[in-house]
């Protein structure tokens, strides 16, 4: 029978106020899951015991009793994972590192409410906390947010920064259940950091991912997009949301990864043929032509990752080059059956491209040695 020790509950305060007298400046601290069953438990008294000297600060499956106060000025890099918590206790946690620098909550079921006012805070990561239900960050020397996980519960999102530099979602769930209330959560994160220069969304290979770039915003800061599991079905979307990035410089594909299994279904994937589903896509790709005039005077860089040479990705990667005069660089990597496919491409690409400069380059991250090579 499981019960709570309090000689063990004691040893852990024990321990943890004679480490702080050590002048100890970061703490990595697990308790496992059984062990908050039994009750035991960081004390936010053992927590103040270390404000002279922590300045990082992780906890990892924790339950944490946190008094009305806590003071912690020192704490530049905090981190919350599976850490359980008494109401109220993760706005006290908050406010008592008022110079935090870097911030990272994981896996935090229980918090629906976060509220942040810190003038150095500089990373912001929220990773899978479902039940989040309003965010307002008032962070005007915020570079970094990063969002992991559902929004089926996001009312309110209000980000009042100034300086942001990069962006990444990963928008797990939206396509398991597309309702009106994800939509507008995933609306709500992209408002906030439209004016990111670097924009990273993990589409999850879900074909109605980019219903988030129809909503009338404007993205007119971002300078790099990456757009990661892009599937065949979402290519003909891209030249839409591209044509919304007049300073677009720098585009990031990486490709959805899925090779046939078996040598009758290799022999017609690849490069001749596709199949009617491919060919429509086809036709979707030269009817977007016109939505992408904006390349002609900004995108410098392509990468891509993951190129089969099917025949939808080669229609788009020609599209591509034919609106992209001042295309200095397109690199592809780890590109699925190596370099042979590449250089069955390499024809194709090159006479279309609208820079007769452009370089192509591939990279095989596959091998132990990875190098850059040019066509």
């Amino acid at each position: 029978m499981r019960h709570s020790c309090p000689s063990t509950q004691y040893a852990i305060d024990r321990a943890l106020c004679y480490c702080s007298t050590q002048g100890v400046e970061e703490l990595y601290l697990s308790i496992p899951s059984d062990s908050y069953r039994n009750n035991l438990r960081l004390r936010g008294k053992t927590l103040s015991c270390w404000g002279t000297s922590l300045r990082v600060l992780q906890l990892h499956s924790c339950f944490v009793s946190c008094p009305n106060r806590i003071n912690l000025p020192k704490i530049e890099v905090l981190c919350l994972s599976n850490v359980w918590m008494e109401c109220g206790a993760f706005h006290n946690i908050i406010t008592g590192c008022p110079f935090v620098e870097s911030f990272e909550i994981s896996y935090c079921a229980q918090v629906s409410l976060l509220r942040f006012d810190l003038p150095n805070l500089k990373r912001l990561v929220l990773n899978w906390c479902n039940n989040l239900e309003h965010i307002h960050v008032s962070v005007p020397n915020l570079k970094f947010f990063k969002h992991h996980g559902p929004v089926q519960s996001l009312k309110t999102f209000q980000m009042e920064v100034e300086n942001l530099k990069e962006a990444q979602y990963t928008l797990c769930g939206y396509y398991w259940e597309r309702n009106k209330s994800h939509v507008q959560g995933s609306q709500h994160l992209f408002q906030a950091a439209a004016q990111a220069e670097h924009l990273e969304v993990d589409c999850y290979g879900a074909q109605d991912t980019f219903d988030i770039f129809n909503m009338n915003l404007t993205y007119t800061n971002v300078k790099c997009l990456t757009l990661k599991v892009v599937t065949l079905e979402l290519l003909p979307e891209i030249p839409a949301i591209i044509g919304q990035l007049h300073g677009l410089k720098n585009l990031e594909l990486s490709l959805y990864f899925d090779p046939p299994c078996t040598p009758e279904l290799r022999k017609n994937h690849y490069l001749t043929s596709g199949t009617p589903e491919e060919n429509e896509l086809c036709m979707q790709l030269k009817d977007t032509k016109s939505r992408i005039d904006c390349l002609r005077y900004s995108l410098g860089r392509i990468d891509i990752q993951h190129f089969e040479a099917r025949k939808t990705q080669i229609e788009f990667i020609k599209l591509l080059l034919q609106n992209a005069p001042v295309l200095d660089v397109i690199c592809f990597t780890d590109s699925y059956g190596g370099i042979a496919r590449l250089l069955k491409s390499r024809q194709i690409f090159t006479s279309c491209a609208a820079n007769k400069n452009t370089k192509f380059l591939y990279q095989n991250n596959f091998y132990r040695h990875s190098n850059v090579h040019s066509w």
